[in-house]
């Protein structure tokens, strides 16, 4: 290249790259040096591309590009090129778009230039990649690149709107990706199965790719963490299958993709927690089968997706704790279903509304600890924890619950060590605890459920300990009405802590409820078994019985002793024996078969023997009933 072939501002150039240093353009007024503007700058800033291609590429040693403050006229061709020193922009306005595809260099920086767009696939450079403060009009190109050090776009505006701003599909980057201090991007940020050795930061970026992939992270391979904090994003955020080494934090963030998916987690691999906490989210955000490690944090988030499912967590595995408290608020269904959490589930104060629909849907669900669904938690809605497992406490104390006219818990097969139903009202719905298996039972008789079925339901103890005559009006709740297994279950807790008469009361209740569902004949004898005997349970009652027909025909016979069958023969008249004679059917005295009564006499005699035939009979019938229960 000859020297007269070039203005004066490409020969300072040529003559700075030895030394490396600055070749500044710039006027030093901030109002004429915005490369917004390049059009109205003068011809003695202008640098040809092709100038430069030339000096970069060709074989002499090179210490530095620096260029501030030029337009760079002509297409920037260094496609393939080894360049072999930094290469640094400051300031520049590019016509037409670099084209740096595979090639090769130490340093390379665009800081606060005007670019149409960038092509850099498979790019390596051995430094840094800075695109700091730049605007950028069209996209960024960079799959399969290769950066040793650091990715930065801290202040960087990309416009490429209905397309990709960047596009880094299987992008490797040795160190930090950082887009913050003010970074907007209009149109999607792919990175595809990207690798970043330390971290991503995208706090306080404005992300715009409405219906799009505002950032598009599948399979993303992140080694410290991902840092999205107070970001805006338009858009979906999908980390489908990403690993992130440490955590991943969209604190704070307002993530808006109406109808769509808000954030995309299915598969995340977030090895030190993923936290959601005060994030405002339209559209669902989607977890299946994911796995965090540390924390599952959704505290103060406001989710957004109506009559849909809104938190799509099915199957994920948090080896931690599930924080979902602090003014939680959540606009159609939560999923946890066949969900596993190692340590507690906080919901405390959590707001789902679902009317209609299932609020909480948790069948399956593993708590290794708690599970608060307590102190101001509301659930408009269905709550579902079928076949759940708990392994501490499930606490629904001063919850509110309402799915009027249908299933507001179900917790059919629930396993759980302690179940705390204290409600702040009754719950406006049913209560299903069928073949439930619960250590202690907390519950308020005050806001005991209108509804509440109990088939198959165990426990060890309920609280408070309540005399049978209270309690019974608990088991009188369940819709599908006399379960014998559910008096035998409350029977079975009084004899345990030693209350046998609140235990035969709550076994006398349950026959008589059962009376109520038997043929009139059946009914009329069980009838007859609580008149006289309790159904066993009130032996005493016979010998009342007993004792009240032994006094009366004592009475009759002493007044109106029965004359004897054969005189001379009989032995001594006593009214006492005779009566007993008669009433006891197993026994004989030899009073009643020499003695014949008649007239009135007669036939109390009879219905003496009636009556000990029917004694006889219903207390075996009791006797046997209780023993078996024993």
């Amino acid at each position: 290249m000859r020297t007269a072939d070039l203005t004066p501002a490409e020969q300072a150039v040529a003559a700075a790259l030895d030394r490396g240093a600055q070749v500044d353009l710039r006027t030093g007024s901030p109002g004429h040096d915005d490369p917004a503007d390049a059009a109205s700058w003068h011809p003695d800033r202008s640098v040809r591309a092709e100038v430069l291609a030339e000096l970069l590429l060709d074989d002499a040693p090179r210490r530095a590009l620096r260029l501030a403050g030029a337009r760079v006229t002509g297409r920037l061709h260094l496609a393939f090129g080894e360049i072999g020193c930094p290469v640094m922009f400051q300031g520049c306005a590019f016509d037409e778009t670099p084209d740096l595809y595979q090639a090769r260099t130490r340093f390379l920086s665009f800081s606060g230039s005007l670019l149409p767009g960038l092509t850099a696939s498979n790019i390596q450079v051995e430094g840094n990649l800075r695109l700091t403060g730049c605007h950028v009009t069209g996209e960024v190109r960079l799959p399969s690149g290769r950066i040793s050090g650091n990715l930065t776009l801290n202040g960087t505006r990309l416009h490429n709107p209905g397309g990709a701003a960047v596009y880094a599909e299987h992008l490797d980057v040795g160190s930090n990706l950082r887009a913050q201090d003010g970074f907007t991007s209009d149109g999607e940020i792919i990175l595809t199965a990207a690798r970043i050795g330390a971290a991503v930061n995208l706090d306080g970026a404005t992300l715009h790719a409405p219906g799009g992939l505002a950032l598009g992270g599948s399979n993303l391979d992140v080694q410290v963490g991902l840092f999205a904090r107070r970001m805006t994003a338009d858009g979906e955020i999908s980390l489908r299958f990403a690993r992130i080494g440490g955590p991943a934090t969209l604190r704070g963030s307002r993530i808006a993709n109406a109808g769509g998916l808000a954030v995309h987690g299915g598969g995340l691999n977030a090895e030190g927690g993923l936290f959601l906490s005060l994030v405002e989210a339209d559209g669902q955000i989607r977890l299946k089968n994911a796995t965090i490690g540390g924390a599952l944090n959704l505290d103060g988030a406001t989710l957004r997706n109506p009559g849909d499912v809104v938190v799509a967590a099915d199957g994920v595995v948090v080896n931690g704790a599930l924080h979902a408290r602090k003014g939680l608020s959540a606009e159609g269904e939560v999923s946890l279903l066949d969900a596993s959490v190692t340590g507690p589930a906080h919901f405390e104060g959590a707001r789902l509304d679902n009317p209609g629909g299932s609020a909480l849907s948790a069948n399956g669900l593993t708590v290794g600890k708690v599970l608060n669904l307590c102190h101001g938690f509301t659930a408009r809605g269905r709550v579902r924890l079928t076949n759940a497992q708990v392994g501490s406490r499930l606490c629904f104390d001063d919850a509110i619950l309402e799915a009027p006219g249908e299933v507001a818990l179900k917790c059919w097969r629930l396993e759980a060590r302690e179940l705390a139903l204290r409600t702040a009202r009754p719950v406006g719905g049913t209560v299903e605890l069928r073949h439930a298996r619960i250590g202690v039972l907390r519950d308020d008789p005050g806001v005991w459920p209108a509804a509440i079925r109990m088939d198959g339901l165990s426990y060890e103890v309920l609280e408070p300990l309540l005399p049978a005559a209270e309690r019974l009006g608990w088991l009188r709740a369940d819709p599908d009405g006399y379960l014998p297994g559910a008096y035998e279950q409350l029977a079975a807790m009084y004899r345990r802590l030693g209350s046998d008469a609140d235990a035969r009361d709550t076994l006398l209740a349950g026959q008589r409820r059962r009376r109520a569902t038997l043929p009139w004949y059946a009914g009329l004898w069980g009838r007859l078994q609580d008149v006289t005997v309790g159904y066993g349970f009130r032996p005493l009652r016979a010998a009342g019985w007993l004792a009240a027909l032994l006094a009366l025909g004592t009475g009759v016979f002493t007044a109106f002793e029965p004359p004897p069958l054969k005189p001379g023969e009989a032995p001594d008249f006593n009214a006492l024996v005779y009566t007993l004679d008669l009433l006891l059917p197993i026994i004989d005295f030899g009073q009643e078969k020499a003695y014949k009564p008649g007239g009135g006499t007669q036939w109390l005699a009879y219905a003496l023997i009636v009556a000990g035939w029917v004694l006889a009979t219903t207390i075996a019938a009791g006797l046997t009933r209780s023993l078996r229960r024993a």
